[in-house]
């Protein structure tokens, strides 16, 4: 669960201990702070609003979680390992 001051005017928060959770293979399930508008969802980490949609993606994991589990990993280095990362902030910087 997010806290309400991330989550009330959707910031796109997102935990450190959920990326290294996705880094390790392990698919996250998280409460929506609108960090889908940055990260791919649905594979491998899920949003969720309500307590349907949390139990939802609990289900889907579950019915494929070597699937999830490859995701999850995906979802990592895309979106948070050092390249991408670098990337964007060389290119915001206007070095690169």
């Amino acid at each position: 669960m997010a806290k309400d001051i991330y989550v009330r005017p959707r910031s796109g928060w997102f935990s450190d201990r959920s990326v290294c959770y996705l880094a390790a293979g392990r698919p996250v399930v998280t409460q929506d702070t609108a960090f889908g508008k940055f990260v791919p969802t649905g594979e491998g980490l899920f949003a969720f609003s309500t307590m349907e949609e949390a139990v939802d993606a609990l289900a889907r994991i579950n019915r494929d979680y070597a699937r999830h589990s490859a995701a999850a990993r995906r979802v990592a280095a895309e979106a948070f390992g050092a390249g991408p990362v670098l990337r964007r902030f060389l290119a915001d910087a206007g070095i690169a």
